[in-house]
């Protein structure tokens, strides 16, 4: 049998989490470690079995650019910072139920530490698609509360909704391998298409009405069919075109302000879908 490994304290971040190496076979690796209490009256050198109860979470960066990244961190954000972000990605990847793209280990505490010092100098920074952020991805949006909660009460800063949009942003990208600029990319668009939709209808529509978060969720799964090339056919096309052409040819202004935004065509099919919700939203179906 080899040698049980150790974990040899590098940086305490705060109580909960530390950054430990453990050197196997004469290779050493690097290690995140997340438990409750497992950095108490902890200091460098300090030695943690690996066998220790407290260990809830275990993350080691393989990318070499995102450890490098990893280590400029503690140069720019304290490591109070990156401490609350690992806490986060933590609960995150157990309420989530799946892992997360390990960029988000220097994404999110790097966001975090520029979000503080924006919010200490009164700067708010706007979120124009707040709402479609919450209907899109609400588990993730739940999660980003709880952080929002964390770094509130541990920094004693106010986190206003706008920065919890952004925390969502941040973890939905870290669930998919296409990363944090399509998703801003999807959320613009569908805001986009809903202002688009507003402007032709004449009319606001209210956020909490079923048929937003029925729009919304419908625009999100077209753009993602377009994205994953799986188109999808439409029996009642000509129909619609028929019987509700101002409807269709609102959708298709809105489908005309997506494509634009993310250079996908929607096809007849998707355009007559889009036109039918529409349709439902003006209360000429």
């Amino acid at each position: 049998m080899g040698a049980v490994p150790v974990y040899v304290i590098d940086r305490v971040l705060n109580n909960n989490v530390v950054v430990v190496r453990c050197t196997v076979e004469g290779q050493s690796r690097e290690y995140i470690v997340v438990g409750k209490g497992i950095g108490f009256g902890r200091r460098r050198g300090d030695i943690i079995p690996s066998g220790d109860s407290r260990i809830e979470k275990l993350f080691s960066l393989v990318m070499e650019e995102h450890q490098s990244q990893f280590e400029q961190l503690f140069t720019t954000v304290s490591p109070e910072v990156v401490g609350i972000a690992e806490e986060i990605i933590s609960y995150a990847t157990e309420t989530l139920r799946k892992p997360l793209h390990e960029h988000i280990h220097v994404a999110l505490a790097d966001h975090i530490g520029f979000a503080l010092a924006r919010l200490e100098g009164g700067i708010n920074i706007e979120n124009p698609f707040l709402e479609e952020i919450r209907t899109l991805y609400p588990p993730e949006w739940n999660v980003a509360e709880v952080a929002a909660q964390w770094i509130s009460q541990r920094f004693r800063i106010q986190i206003p909704e706008q920065e919890v949009g952004f925390l969502t942003l941040h973890i939905h990208s870290a669930t998919h391998t296409h990363g944090l600029s399509q998703t801003m990319r999807v959320a613009d668009s569908v805001n986009m298409a809903i202002k688009t939709i507003e402007e032709e209808l004449g009319q606001e529509i209210a956020r909490n009405q079923l048929n937003y978060a029925r729009l919304v969720v419908h625009l999100r799964f077209a753009i993602q069919r377009l994205l994953r090339n799986e188109p999808i056919a439409n029996p009642l096309t000509e129909t619609v075109k028929d019987k509700l052409p101002e409807s269709y040819h609102i959708a298709l202004r809105a489908a005309d302000k997506m494509t634009s935004r993310l250079g996908l065509t929607f096809p007849d099919d998707e355009i007559s879908y889009l036109a039918m919700h529409i349709g439902r939203l003006a209360n000429v179906t």
